[in-house]
């Protein structure tokens, strides 16, 4: 009841905070401490190890390398910047949960041990597919981002007066995904149980 109270609260915090160093730390030790509980399975080692590693150079590169505002870069281009990197950042974890199985496999079966155990965990699948949302948004916010700064672009007044107020993902961007954090984070976490862990059959739903 106690873990089931912490994650609760973590995941609100996640969704409320929008403070995304934040939650990008609390994800980070989430993976840590679900690794070392659940360090003989090769499943949840693989996919946390994934998670860990592109989260933690997520965290390097918008601390460090993206800025946010400059006095001779349009706005226009650094919002290009960032969320052209949140999508290559969402990308690169779809493709790494989408390709988990065939690789922990071909791993194994090179080092000589059996791997009929390798599958796809609900949480896994539930993931991959909450990082396919993440792309969606990070794409219309890129062509919103365009869309508002035709002037940039170098097209007719006309045009730029028509668009200069599309802003409806602007303005959503941070608490969508917020919110989509937050339901990563209990996913992630879904994996420590038992329901979590259940091998994923692509005909359930049908």
């Amino acid at each position: 009841m106690a873990k089931l109270i912490l994650i609760f609260l973590a995941v609100c915090y996640a969704i409320i905070s929008q403070n995304a160093l934040h939650v990008s730390v609390l994800i980070n030790i989430s993976l840590l401490v679900i690794i070392f509980m659940n360090r003989h399975n090769v499943n949840i080692v693989h996919v946390c190890a994934c998670l860990l590693a592109v989260y933690f150079i997520e965290m390097l590169i918008f601390e460090n390398l993206i800025m946010t505002k400059s006095a001779t870069v349009s706005q226009v281009w650094i919002n290009a910047v960032i969320y052209s990197t949140h999508f290559a950042i969402d990308l690169t974890l779809f493709l790494l949960l989408a390709f988990r199985v065939p690789l922990t496999r071909a791993r194994l079966q090179k080092q000589g041990k059996p791997y009929a155990h390798i599958f796809t965990y609900n949480s896994e699948f539930a993931l991959t597919s909450l990082f396919a949302v993440f792309m969606l948004v990070d794409l219309l916010a890129l062509v919103e981002n365009f869309i508002r700064h035709l002037d940039e672009l170098g097209l007719s007044a006309e045009a730029v007066q028509i668009f200069s107020n599309w802003s409806l993902v602007f303005y959503s961007y941070i608490p969508v995904k917020s919110v989509l954090l937050g339901i990563s984070f209990l996913l992630i976490w879904s994996m420590a149980t038992s329901i979590g862990q259940d091998k994923y059959k692509k005909g359930a739903a049908g």
